[in-house]
Parts: C-alpha cells; sequence; structure tokens
C-alpha cells in the first residue's frame, strides 16, 4: 500500500511528464539549485510543504490543492490559457523586470483610456440649440 506522500509524488511524476519536463527544469523553474528535491517529492522520501506546493502548483499549470489532495475541481483552470501563459512568463522574469512590465501595462491602460475617452467626446458632443 503506497504512503500519502508516494501519492502525492506519483501526481507530481506525472504532472511534470504530461509537460515534457525533466526533474532539472522544473527544480530550475522552481529556483531550486538541484533536482534532488523534486526527485525526493516524486518518490515520497520527502513530504511537500504549502510553499512547495504553490511554486510547483505554479509551474505545472495546476493548483496546490490538486497536488496535495488530488482535488481535480480545481487543476490548474482557473485562468484562461492565454492567462496562464502570459503569468508563467511573467514569473520567469526578475521583480525589477516584473515591476516594469507591470508599469508599462499600467501606462498603456491609462493611453486606451485616454483615447477611448477623447473619441467618446468627439462622437458625442453636447448640441448648441
Amino acid at each position: 500500500m503506497k504512503t500519502l506522500a508516494e501519492t502525492i509524488g506519483e501526481r507530481l511524476r506525472n504532472l511534470r511528464t504530461k509537460k515534457g519536463m525533466s526533474q532539472s527544469q522544473l527544480a530550475k523553474l522552481c529556483g531550486w539549485s538541484t533536482s534532488s528535491r523534486v526527485a525526493n517529492y516524486e518518490i515520497g522520501t520527502r513530504n511537500i510543504g504549502a510553499d512547495d506546493a504553490i511554486l510547483l502548483a505554479r509551474n505545472l499549470d495546476t493548483s496546490p490543492s490538486y497536488i496535495l489532495f488530488g482535488d481535480s475541481e480545481s487543476c490548474g483552470e482557473q485562468l484562461p490559457q492565454r492567462q496562464r501563459k502570459l503569468l508563467n512568463l511573467f514569473e520567469q522574469l526578475p521583480e525589477v523586470e516584473q515591476d516594469r512590465m507591470i508599469d508599462l501595462f499600467e501606462t498603456r491602460l491609462k493611453e486606451i483610456d485616454e483615447y477611448v475617452d477623447k473619441y467618446l467626446r468627439g462622437r458625442f458632443k453636447p448640441s448648441d440649440s
């Protein structure tokens, strides 16, 4: 009979291989220097804590609850594919670059708002009757 850690490890291995990732690639995405942590999780010799479950879930497009409990209702489908892709790319950036991207988005949204406001003012001029 499998232990809980082995069941969780099997679930983790299935998610990783489904994504076509090696243990080393997953470890690198999680910010870990070696793949031994991933290997130990997968064979069930190390228990996954909440912080690591969150990191793993983000990099495997799933939820921490799926990794830990097999909760299929929230198996990475909370966000549409485009948003997950954007989030995954964003998380690979250094923090200073993440801040720049946030500033860029805010600036661009402000520009769009100003353009729409200007366009609507031109279309709906008050009549001088």
